[in-house]
């Protein structure tokens, strides 16, 4: 992100599940000016892949993000098929995220039928 997406702190960044992750991670040690965070979780929720990706092999430093980072929102759906709702509640606690709750969400993707 820092270097091919030279985000700074003018930058506002916008992650959307495992992107929600790499940006939380981000955050802990850059200052940017925003976080949009979708479908935000904080476990590998006992996947192989989660797993591997890093994100989740430490705890999250939620006093360092909130210094690093100007403005946080977070949407998150009570009914999203791959995020527990406590996970989800826990990112926005830890990070004192401005919260939007939906119930009829899912994961905040477009299928095609």
């Amino acid at each position: 992100m820092q270097e091919e997406l030279e985000c700074d702190e003018e930058t506002v960044i916008i992650g959307h599940s495992s992107g929600a992750a790499a940006a939380m991670r981000y955050a802990e040690t850059h200052k940017v000016f925003g976080l949009i965070l979708l479908g935000a979780y904080t476990s590998d929720l006992g996947d192989e892949n989660e797993r591997e990706s890093g994100y989740f092999s430490r705890h999250w430093e939620w006093e360092q993000m909130r210094r690093n980072v100007g403005h946080i929102v977070q949407f998150g759906s009570k009914d999203d098929p791959f995020l527990p709702w406590e996970e989800q509640q826990v990112v926005a606690e830890g990070l004192g995220a401005e919260l939007h709750k939906y119930i009829e969400r899912g994961h905040f993707q477009n299928t095609i039928p």
